[in-house]
């Protein structure tokens, strides 16, 4: 640390120690979710006992251990919904809106978008609906209405 680090350090306000503290915890809460996440994938893919591949859709042949299979709901449930409405609460109002329109986003995009694939599948159209294309629906759907929220509001 250099002596002007040590003096614009010294020197900051409340406001701008505020802002770097939000910073840092929006840094760790990051951190945590994706920590999260690849402990999911690491473990779903170590604890496989069968040929199942989330990936091709071929879930149904996805086995795991009881005890893995309960732990890893415990931490799904975690990171798709306590952390993102615990992340509700750290940001603006402002910025929760646009996050608010993005998770709404998501949900219709899952919402609607399941009926039409499986209409499609049954005209011949597209291959049967699986448990990857559902979150990738709500992936999309969720990421574009973020951005579109992001730059009309």
């Amino acid at each position: 640390m250099t002596k002007d680090d040590r003096l614009s350090t010294a020197a900051a306000g409340p406001g701008e120690e505020r802002t770097r503290r939000r910073l840092r915890t929006q840094w760790l809460y990051l951190g945590l979710a994706g920590a999260i996440g690849g402990v999911i994938g690491l473990s779903t893919s170590l604890f496989d006992l069968g040929d199942g591949n989330l990936f091709a859709g071929n879930w149904a042949a996805l086995k795991l251990p009881p005890a893995v299979a309960l732990v890893l709901a415990v931490m799904l449930l975690a990171g798709f919904l306590v952390l993102p409405l615990y992340g509700f609460r750290m940001i603006d109002d402002y910025k929760r809106e646009h996050n608010l329109v993005g998770f709404t986003g998501g949900c219709l995009a899952v919402l609607s978008g399941f009926p039409v694939w499986a209409v499609l599948h049954a005209g011949g159209f597209v291959p049967a609906p699986h448990a990857f294309g559902v979150y990738g629906l709500g992936f999309v759907g969720m990421f574009g209405s973020f951005l579109f929220a992001r730059w009309r509001l």
